[in-house]
């Protein structure tokens, strides 16, 4: 590759940087996108100096003040956005240029043109798309401005002074870059390379050590809002047609706890409805009332039903609502979330968020009702009885398809669940909405006519038929949890993900989900596909998260957190140093060379300990030891990673005697399945020990010692000689 075609390369990756963060902003129309690319491309073929000589410069002129009324109609009639106007203008005036690149100055223009979008890129987009273009934009940039200034050096030059004639080939003649050629593309470009990685480790240590202060004059990128689909603050049954799905990202959801242990049924909660007019549900009361604050949290709730808490940690796009999702039972919300409401219904709402992101922490009781503790006929408080059992008029088959269907039931939330799982057996889930739109009941003719329907008629069917048989009920929009992303830990709800489901009211718990829709249909993809998006969506929610959310406050935990860190680990080396050369010292003093203490100054200071310690290192079980007896001495404050580290050498001693644990037997069974052999009776109080660690509060979690005795009671007795012969028997 030569000079001039490396130059070209650098400098058209320099100016497309800056027109692929504008097109991931998606504030410039496709028109304008598919225009300016192909002059683009167009203007990489085309012999740019030779079509500027041809064009006289009042056609030029004639064409920068014709755009003029065409920036203004822009701005008042076609994309009513100044920014947008502006950004058409940058557009145009970069395809002019671009089409009659033939001096420096040219080439200035369009670089300083690409400058500008990325800057106003990085106004109206947070996505880690930016961040690629950006990474382009910083590697191109001083790969052209070295460029560059070498091209207007060896110009300089040859204007200057007269060069000497040179013997090169009748190709290389006239480019006035014979001494370039040929050019060392590679090396340079590694060069470049390193010295963008030497920039960007400059900068992200600036990045974090930088006090983060505000002027007020800051405002967060912002984008055009999503109209979500399937979810409003009005709900209406009878239209006809077809519900179009999008796969637009609505939120992230990150939980402190795996998929393992969150309820399988998982929804974000939205917004509840309490009166149905025969054709829509809506919300009587429409007050709402502001959340006390509590330290650092909203508190939503006075007190929780059980203990299992789960906390999350919303990742919300902008939003055409002002709505707050959370998991059912909300206790406490962060106060990030800004200003907090909350209505009769239970629905939080803030303040509007229609051009930004909105990032907030939930904590909610994930409590599992107990049939058992459920009255077969509840008391119900007048008010809730008023709101929640409006019923209008409607088809008298649908109270009798109600008694009929739950008849068999003994109880008000028995009730409940088996006219739960009646809808989900006897009706289908479709998106083709059936029926007459003149229809004065579309829940009857869903139950009697059609069959088949998406989640608003199997939840308002529902509702309707739990009033009618005593039960209050109401309609929740919302969303499912979404996709799990194994690569960022994190839920990915889309907007096909919405959905409505039920809740009825059964003291003492209050209000407790049903969900009567069938299973929906998969949106099946393959695994290279849902690998890549998993990882596109883990890049995007870890820039947001740990590089546009990293105010004052992450930064000084994250600087409290290290320091912590390295106070602990030089105090935990130091002491850990302290006991080796005291036991050290030690062992040296009943050892037959009492003139080898440390004090003496003599050779053996250094190879007695030494050869001590590579002795003891060649054993398997003497390794395991110290490095076992490390780790907790290190980790001594943490008493979960001690019982692991405890459990795991009990684990090795065991597998050495032939004893070993298969992947599909939990702590547990495998303590009981040894038996009666020596060692069963103090492993399996070391197992129990682990468990209170491990899955136990931190304030209950069993002291370290009783743990380290039970170790060496397990030595112990795998030393004895039955315990050989008990590995290799079925009896013992």
């Amino acid at each position: 590759m030569s000079f001039s075609q490396y130059f070209k390369a650098s400098s058209y990756c320099l100016i497309g940087s800056g027109f692929a963060a504008i097109v991931a902003t998606r504030a410039v129309g496709w028109l304008f996108v598919l225009l300016f690319a192909a002059v683009f491309i167009g203007s990489w073929f085309i012999d740019t100096t030779r079509l500027r000589r041809r064009i006289p410069n009042w056609i030029l002129n004639c064409l920068a003040l014709a755009y003029l009324p065409i920036l203004v109609a822009d701005y008042r009639l076609m994309s009513r956005s100044f920014m947008a106007a502006v950004l058409h203008l940058f557009l145009f005036t970069a395809a002019v240029k671009l089409l009659t690149l033939s001096k420096d100055r040219d080439f200035l223009l369009l670089y300083l043109i690409s400058f500008a979008q990325l800057l106003a890129a990085s106004t109206l987009t947070i996505d880690f798309a930016f961040v690629l273009c950006l990474a382009v934009f910083l590697f191109s940039g001083i790969s052209t401005l070295i460029l560059f200034e070498m091209r207007r050096s060896n110009a300089r030059i040859r204007r200057d002074v007269r060069p000497q004639p040179l013997v090169v080939s009748k190709k290389l003649q006239g480019t006035g870059l014979e001494l370039f050629s040929p050019f060392p593309a590679g090396l340079f470009s590694a060069t470049v390379a390193g010295i963008s990685l030497f920039i960007m480790a400059c900068a992200v240590p600036i990045f974090l050590l930088l006090p983060r202060v505000t002027f007020g004059l800051y405002r967060p990128p912002s984008r055009n809002p999503q109209f979500v689909s399937g979810f409003s603050e009005r709900v209406e049954l009878g239209q006809i047609g077809d519900v179009k799905q999008s796969d637009a990202v609505v939120m992230r959801v990150k939980t402190d706890k795996p998929p393992s242990e969150i309820p399988p049924d998982l929804k974000w909660r939205g917004i509840a409805f309490d009166h149905y007019d025969g054709r829509a549900w809506s919300r009587s009361d429409n007050a709402r009332h502001a959340v006390p604050v509590q330290g650092w949290y909203y508190k939503v709730e006075e007190s929780a039903q059980g203990t299992d808490w789960i906390q999350q940690t919303f990742f919300v796009e902008a939003l055409s609502t002002n709505v707050v999702f959370a998991m059912r039972k909300a206790l406490a919300v962060s106060r990030d979330v800004g200003l907090l409401q909350r209505d009769s219904a239970e629905s939080l709402y803030t303040a509007p968020y229609r051009s930004k992101k909105l990032r907030y922490t939930v904590i909610s009781d994930a409590v599992s009702p107990d049939p058992g503790l459920i009255s077969g006929r509840p008391i119900i408080s007048p008010a809730i009885r008023r709101m929640y059992l409006q019923i209008p008029s409607l088809d008298p088959r649908i109270a009798d398809l109600a008694e009929r269907s739950t008849q068999k039931a003994p109880g008000s939330y028995a009730k409940a669940r088996m006219l739960e799982q009646y809808l989900r057996s006897n009706y289908g889930y479709s998106l083709a909405l059936r029926g007459s739109p003149k229809n004065k009941d579309p829940l009857a003719a869903f139950l009697f006519d059609v069959r088949e329907g998406h989640c608003e008629y199997f939840a308002s069917a529902m509702a309707i038929m739990l009033r009618q048989i005593g039960v209050p009920a109401r309609l929740v929009n919302g969303f499912r949890a979404g996709e799990y992303n194994g690569i960022g830990k994190n839920w990915t709800v889309r907007k096909y993900h919405a959905h409505s489901w039920v809740e009825a009211y059964f003291p003492p718990y209050g209000w407790i989900e049903f969900d009567p829709t069938p299973p929906e249909p998969q949106h099946s993809r393959s695994a290279l596909t849902s690998w890549l998006s998993n990882l596109a969506d883990a890049l995007d929610l870890w820039w947001w998260e740990s590089v546009v959310n990293y105010d004052s406050l992450r930064q000084y935990r994250v600087l409290a957190a290290f320091r912590d860190k390295t106070d602990m680990f030089r105090q935990n080396a130091k002491d850990f140093l302290s006991r080796m050369g005291a036991g050290i010292q030690k062992a040296l003093a009943l050892s037959q060379f009492p003139d080898a203490p440390f004090s003496t100054g003599g050779r053996w200071d250094f190879w007695i300990p030494a050869a001590v310690v590579a002795i003891l290192l060649v054993s398997r079980s003497f390794r395991r030891r110290i490095l076992g007896r490390t780790k907790r001495v290190l980790y001594r404050n943490n008493a979960r990673a001690v019982a692991d580290s405890i459990y795991r050498e009990a684990l090795a001693l065991l597998a050495d005697r032939g004893l070993k644990r298969h992947p599909e037997q939990t702590p547990m069974e495998f303590a009981l399945s040894l038996g009666r052999h020596p060692a069963a009776v103090s492993f399996l109080e070391l197992t129990r020990l682990y468990y209170a660690a491990r899955y136990g509060p931190v304030d209950a979690s069993p002291s370290p010692s009783s743990a380290e005795a039970l170790l060496r009671l397990l030595r112990e007795s795998l030393r004895r000689p039955n315990a050989a012969c008990c590995t290799f028997t079925t009896g013992c």
